[in-house]
């Protein structure tokens, strides 16, 4: 899976698509909800499988069989099984069996809160892990220092993303940044 890629194309279609908001932070959280599920949309279509399952923040689909559109991180890339009741009237039901992919998305430009998602992260069972944050207007240095230590901790796969606050779509020209923390060196996905 290319995070780089469904990263710039997610944000490329959440900024094209039109969302309306009667004030800044109404249009903020439309652009989020625009992101979330062009992103999870993205995932369905690169795990495309009838045993695979994207729970997501603004998902639709899951809550018939799983009671619930969202699990533990705003999106969550599922393999599920099948049981069976027991008892005469036996009937079979879901289960989320593996969490493949599990994803936060972190837009409040306050490092609190990002070690927050990313402690939501290091205590999920996914081998592939994604934070999404807003790109600091100062550059990503200081934030890259600050989440080094927690992105260290966790295991297997972790990726970081940095895309322009929802609040600056229509006046910057910076392009979301994808990392990956190797050897405690932050290298810039390609």
């Amino acid at each position: 899976m290319n995070i780089r890629r469904l990263i710039h194309e997610s944000y490329s279609s959440a900024a094209k698509a039109f969302v309306m908001g009667t004030s800044p932070q109404a249009l903020s959280r439309a652009r989020e909800r625009a992101f979330v599920k062009t992103l999870a949309d993205q995932l369905k279509r690169e795990f495309a499988g009838q045993d695979i399952r994207v729970f997501s923040q603004f998902g639709r689909g899951n809550m018939r069989d799983f009671g619930t559109e969202q699990l533990l991180s705003d999106i969550c890339v599922c393999r599920v099984g099948v049981g069976r009741t027991g008892g005469r009237r036996s009937q079979e039901f879901l289960y989320v069996a593996e969490a493949l992919i599990q994803a936060e998305i972190e837009f409040s430009r306050e490092w609190p809160r990002e070690i927050q998602a990313l402690n939501r992260l290091i205590s999920g069972a996914a081998p592939e892990k994604l934070l999404v944050a807003a790109l600091p207007s100062r550059g990503s240095g200081e934030l890259l220092t600050t989440l080094q230590a927690p992105f260290a901790a966790m295991t297997g796969a972790a990726g970081l993303a940095l895309i322009p606050h929802f609040c600056d779509w229509d006046r910057t020209e910076a392009a979301p940044e994808v990392w990956r923390l190797q050897a405690d060196k932050w290298i810039e996905a390609t």
